[in-house]
C-alpha cells in the first residue's frame, strides 16, 4: 500500500519491524528503506500507511547546503543527528531499532557482544576495545559458522542467546594482514558500504534469523597480539566471564541484583576462555577445533578487587587498631573462587578474588582489625609473612571501606 505524498512532494513511508510494529518513519528516503532490507536480512520489516502521530524514530532527507544527507530524530536523539550517507543513516537507525526492541521486550537482556554457532555451541565474544569481535564474526562466517550477531545479542529468560537478524558490519579499510580467504569472502558478500563501514550480506545458512535461539556454549574473551604465530587459548576463572556480562549488558534500567540472578547460573557451568590471536580466520578455525573437544576447564586466575576501577589503583590503608564489620545492605554472590558483592543502595558491583573472599568471610562472622585478619589467615597462606598479609589486608579494607561495603565496628 503506497504512502501519501505531502504537499512538498516528499514521499513519507512508515515501517514496522517484527516484534515492534510501526516504529520508523522515513521522509523522502526510499534508498534508505531499500538498504535497511540488506542491513537487517533476518529481521522482517513491512511497509505501513502513515497514520496519526509520527513513530518515535524518524529520518528525513536534508538536501540544502552543508546539510546534504539525512537528519534522524528519536527518543535518544531529541535534537536530531545529521547523517551524511545512506549507510550512516542505516547504522544509526539500527541502533535505535535495537533500543526500541529491548524497551518493548523487558524480559530480554541485550548483550554487547558478537556471537556465532561454532561446533554446535553458541559462542559469545564480549565487546573489548578494538579486539576485533566484528572481524572475528566475519571470520567465523568465512569458516562456515552461522553468525548470530557481531555487535548485539539478546539473552532470553531461559538463558539462551537470541539473534536479532542484523548483518555483520566491518570497519573500512580492511586490514591488509587479514587472510586472503577472509578478504575474498568480504568482497564476495559485500553489501551496503560507505567510506567507514561495509555490511556483509550472508546466505541464510550463515545468518541466524531474528528470534532464533540457542543455548550458550562458551564465553570467549579476545586479545589481539600481532606477534603470535598461532592462536592461544587460556582457560579463565568463571568470574572473568561474569564480569564481562556485567560490564557489557544493555539493560541499564535493571537492578544489579536482577542481572546477577540472570547471569550467575549461566557462569556456574559456562566455559570461559581467553583467545589470543593475530589473524581472525586462523583464530576462527582454531576456535572450532578447540570447542569440538571436551569443554575447557575453568581456570583459576588470581584477580584482585576490581569493581569498576582499574586493578592497579592504590587504596588507602586503614588504622591498624580499627575493627571493621560488613555493612547490612551488601549482597554477596559466590562463583568459583571469586565473590561478587553488590552495594544495594547504589547498585555498584565489586569483585573479590579467593584471598579477598576469605577476608570477607571472616568479616561476615565478626568485626576484625587488619592484624587479627592476618593472624587468622597466616596458616592458610603458609610461607607468607604475617606482616605482608596484614599490609595486604589493610589495603583491601581500605578499598572495601571506600566502596561503603564495610563500616567501623
Amino acid at each position: 500500500m503506497s504512502a501519501p505524498v505531502p504537499p512538498d512532494g516528499m514521499r513519507v513511508q512508515d515501517l514496522g519491524f517484527e516484534g515492534l510494529g510501526a516504529v520508523l518513519r522515513l521522509n523522502d528516503a526510499p534508498e534508505v528503506q531499500r538498504l535497511l532490507g540488506d542491513v537487517t536480512p533476518g529481521w522482517r520489516s513491512f511497509p505501513l500507511t502513515p497514520r496519526g502521530p509520527a513513530p518515535a524514530i524518524r529520518l528525513a532527507r536534508e538536501s540544502r547546503g552543508a546539510g546534504r544527507g539525512y537528519r534522524q530524530h528519536s527518543p535518544e536523539l531529541p535534537r536530531g543527528l545529521h547523517l551524511p550517507t545512506p549507510v550512516a543513516a542505516a547504522c544509526s537507525l539500527v541502533a535505535d531499532l535495537i533500543g526500541a526492541f529491548f524497551t518493548s521486550h523487558p524480559e530480554l537482556i541485550g548483550l554487547h557482544c558478537g556471537a556465532a554457532e561454532v561446533a554446535g555451541r553458541l559462542v559469545l565474544f564480549p565487546e573489548s576495545h578494538r579486539a576485533g569481535k566484528s572481524t572475528l564474526a566475519a571470520a567465523c562466517a568465512t569458516a562456515g559458522h552461522r553468525v548470530f550477531g557481531d555487535d548485539v545479542l539478546a539473552l532470553t529468560p531461559a538463558g539462551e542467546g537470541m539473534a536479532l537478524g542484523i548483518a555483520p558490519r566491518l570497519r573500512l579499510p580492511l586490514p591488509t594482514r587479514l587472510d586472503p580467504a577472509l578478504h575474498a569472502f568480504a568482497e564476495r558478500h559485500a553489501g551496503p558500504e560507505d567510506e567507514r563501514y561495509r555490511y556483509l550480506v550472508l546466505p541464510e545458512a550463515l545468518q541466524a534469523r531474528h528470534g532464533e535461539c540457542l543455548p550458550l556454549g562458551a564465553i570467549v574473551l579476545l586479545e589481539r597480539d600481532a606477534t603470535l604465530a598461532t592462536p592461544e587459548f587460556i582457560a579463565l576463572a568463571p568470574g572473568e566471564g561474569l564480569l564481562q556480562l556485567l560490564c557489557q549488558h544493555l539493560a541499564h534500567a535493571q537492578p544489579s541484583e536482577t542481572l546477577m540472578e540472570r547471569f550467575l547460573p549461566l557462569m556456574a557451568s559456562l566455559p570461559c576462555v581467553l583467545l589470543r590471536y593475530a589473524e581472525p580466520l586462523a583464530a576462527a578455525r582454531c576456535l572450532a577445533t578447540q570447542l569440538a573437544g571436551p569443554s575447557p576447564a575453568h581456570g583459576s586466575a588470581a584477580v584482585s578487587l576490581t569493581g569498576h576501577r582499574p586493578a592497579s589503583r592504590v587504596a588507602s590503608r586503614v588504622p591498624a587498631d580499627r575493627r571493621w564489620r560488613v555493612r547490612e545492605r551488601v549482597r554477596d554472590y559466590p562463583l568459583g573462587d571469586d565473590l561478587f558483592l553488590i552495594h544495594a543502595p547504589s547498585g555498584a558491583i565489586h569483585r573479590l578474588n579467593a584471598s579477598g573472599r576469605a577476608v570477607w568471610t571472616l568479616l561476615s562472622h565478626e568485626a576484625l582489625t587488619a592484624g587479627e585478619i592476618a593472624d587468622l589467615l597466616s596458616e592458610h597462606f603458609g610461607g607468607v609473612s604475617t606482616e605482608r598479609i596484614e599490609a595486604d589486608a589493610s589495603a583491601l579494607l581500605g578499598m572495601l571501606a571506600e566502596a561503603e561495603l564495610i563500616r567501623p565496628a
